[in-house]
């Protein structure tokens, strides 16, 4: 089988070559779609100029992260698509042994490697559907001292170190690597694009689960991943889109009240993280990031306030 890979490109010149080189590599890739986001540093030339045979589209405006990948699948001539993030790097043998996965488990129609963190370590890659319960570790820090099945750090909890040892079904698996078969991106619509970036994994995976697809963590298969090297630049923005995309869940898939719940954890968790930073940017080395961060945090508080309206009304 042959697999059509997908990068979503925004500012990654620097990142493109290891990430398509890798794609290249693999007897699997059958071509590659890159669909550039309106980049200003060059990416879009850098893929012309040095991989002619890939098919480029230039956004001329940045068109957010669900709309690019659908647009790639909708030119996707295989019946495997390999979404895959500009800062993440294929390890030998990754589409193969997730091929041949998938051959021998028919209703697997969502796949993710195992992701290594660059210094080898696991990285946190799937989990179970969000809950109030994992919302609450999150905003009150406790995901730091417990084991969560929703990956909230950066690094496997150790208590959970075996089972990212072990092949599985999951909820769902991230996107930075994620094999998704023709079937499935045909019957769920693709990625939803009511937003702009964060969260459309986890609704692909929760689409996918009503309809009866299986999404499976296959760490036979391995990639490497920079934790989203080109997002966090501007922390305010991935803040605020990540507080979206959690309020966005809860919206359509919890009840009136444990939206509520969630919209005040949010409120009670960004004025937490607000006093933190403060105190931080007091250091000269973190005054910008601060800043940045303390206006993604308000931007979060506004967007959970319009949750609360909106759980209050129905």
């Amino acid at each position: 089988m042959k697999v059509s890979v997908i990068v979503v490109a925004y500012e990654s010149a620097s990142l493109l070559p290891a990430c398509l080189d890798s794609a290249l590599a693999q007897p699997e890739t059958g071509e590659l779609i890159v669909v550039d986001n309106a980049s200003g540093d060059g990416s879009a030339d850098l893929v012309a100029r040095r991989y002619p045979a890939t098919r480029l589209v230039r956004n001329t405006t940045n068109v957010g992260f669900p709309r690019a990948v659908n647009q790639g699948l909708a030119q996707a001539a295989f019946d495997h698509a390999l979404l895959l993030n500009p800062d993440a790097v294929l390890g030998a043998g990754c589409l193969s042994r997730l091929l041949a996965f998938a051959a021998t488990r028919p209703a697997a129609g969502i796949l993710g490697p195992a992701l290594l963190n660059p210094d080898g370590s696991r990285q946190p890659s799937w989990g179970r559907f969000p809950s109030l319960g994992q919302e609450l570790m999150f905003q009150s820090f406790l995901f730091r001292l417990l084991p969560c099945r929703f990956p909230l750090g950066r690094r496997v909890h150790p208590l959970l170190r075996g089972t990212y040892a072990r092949r599985q079904r999951v909820d769902w698996v991230t996107g930075a690597a994620l094999l998704v078969s023709r079937p499935t991106w045909e019957r769920t619509g693709g990625l939803p694009v009511d937003g702009f970036m964060y969260g459309e994994d986890l609704e692909l995976c929760a689409s996918a689960a009503v309809a009866g697809i299986e999404t499976w963590y296959v760490p036979e298969a391995e990639a490497q991943h920079g934790l989203g090297i080109v997002s966090r630049r501007e922390p305010e923005r991935w803040i605020e889109r990540y507080t979206r995309a959690t309020l966005r869940y809860h919206a359509r898939h919890s009840s009136p009240g444990v939206q509520v719940a969630v919209a005040r954890s949010v409120i009670a968790g960004s004025r937490l993280r607000q006093v933190a930073w403060s105190v931080a940017g007091l250091w000269p080395p973190l005054r910008d990031e601060a800043r940045s961060r303390l206006r993604g945090y308000e931007a979060g508080i506004a967007a959970a306030h319009e949750a609360l309206r909106a759980a209050r009304t129905t």
